[in-house]
């Protein structure tokens, strides 16, 4: 297939469009142009789609609401949003987390982005017109399990990750790549362990979404983000690394005492890469993109990142005072594919610090920790 040309294509569908990175690709598709299809679980949820709506006053393009259960993805919860579609950006992932979805074990969790994934892909097939699907991976399908007997053995050398890279190792097929060795010397499979089934399911979907797209003549290009901040949109945005960061603003941390390494991404490069992706000519089915830091300064230990918290933040008692021990390892990613092939110009890392930190507040996410 081709690059999509823009949107005099026809429209284009974001899955996981309420949450933190979907809705930053629904606002970057709408200020360009596009008609969007924002599908969510629930378009009544207004908390959840409130943000979303309030795009069709600024323009140029616009939004709307599609109700689409990824659960049932395989079930054709997604051809009535994707007909007619030019390009589809497929953001929306169970993780496992939410107990509503009944999906807690880890072999659930697997299965369960194996499944969804699919049936995006077959309804995308069905539309007939969507020429490109941008696929939201992981950097665990770059970072996990590397060597047998080990977990994260990328702490053990500093080794540059680029999109080259994919977890599992030199071993050859999937039961080699997926074992490891517990903390008793027992072999396991990753997918039977809750912190590898997303892993190993990002890494199995990606290579399953290339070889579909080949087959079927839809370009397949994913984009693997690693420690997403970046700009809120409301309190259901008050997750993972931006919940760390508000806890920092609170006066407290939920760090461990030996130190972190953070590799930075602002969602907002997340959104700018997928949608200069769909549209470029060096891009195609395979094509890959790191989400990561931009340089150095994006690749911080956690006292680095608390520096650079009370800098932007003098007046607050960041993380009440505590100031861990530089981690040992740093975890040494950037993202130089996308800004040379696609022309990428990523956010300051302190711009992605200050804005996260800003809509928190905003958003009365956290309680801010003023000095006295």
């Amino acid at each position: 297939m081709s690059a999509i040309s823009g949107p005099e294509d026809g429209p284009v569908a974001v899955t996981g469009a309420s949450g933190f990175i979907g809705s930053e690709v629904v606002t970057n598709l709408v200020a360009h142009g596009y008609n969007v299809r924002a599908c969510v679980r629930d378009a009544s949820r207004e908390d959840k789609v409130s943000y979303l709506l309030e795009l069709n006053d600024q323009g140029p393009g616009s939004v709307g609401l599609y109700s689409c259960d990824l659960a049932k993805a395989n079930d054709g919860s997604y051809d009535e949003a994707f007909a007619g579609c030019s390009a589809v950006f497929h953001v929306a992932a169970n993780i496992g987390t939410d107990k509503s979805y009944g999906k807690n074990t880890p072999q659930d969790v697997y299965q369960g982005l194996l499944d969804a994934t699919g049936g995006v892909l077959e309804s995308c097939r069905k539309a007939g017109t969507v020429k490109r699907l941008i696929y939201t991976s992981s950097t665990a399908a770059v970072f996990g399990p590397r060597e047998k007997g080990h977990y994260n053995t990328w702490r053990y050398e500093n080794h540059v990750f680029t999109e080259d890279d994919w977890a599992g190792g030199p071993y050859e097929t999937l039961e080699e790549r997926h074992i490891i060795t517990d903390d008793n010397g027992e072999e396991q499979h990753t997918w039977n362990i809750e912190t590898q089934a997303y892993d190993k399911g990002k890494l199995d979907t990606e290579k399953m979404a290339y070889e579909y797209g080949a087959q079927h003549g839809i370009d397949v290009i994913t984009v693997c983000p690693c420690h997403v901040l970046g700009p809120l949109k409301g309190k259901v945005h008050h997750v993972l690394w931006q919940r760390r960061l508000g806890l920092m603003l609170g006066g407290t941390t939920d760090f461990p005492p030996e130190g972190f390494s953070w590799n930075i991404i602002d969602t907002r490069d997340i959104a700018e890469t997928q949608r200069l992706a769909a549209t470029s000519d060096v891009a195609q089915n395979g094509s890959r993109y790191l989400m990561v830091a931009a340089d150095e300064s994006g690749e911080p230990t956690t006292d680095m990142v608390i520096d650079m918290l009370r800098e932007l933040f003098p007046d607050m008692d960041i993380a009440g005072g505590y100031y861990p021990p530089r981690a040992s390892h740093r975890l040494y990613a950037k993202c130089t594919k996308a800004i040379e092939e696609l022309g990428l110009k990523p956010h300051d890392i302190k711009d992605t610090l200050r804005v996260t930190g800003e809509t928190l507040i905003k958003h009365g996410c956290i309680e801010p920790a003023y000095k006295k």
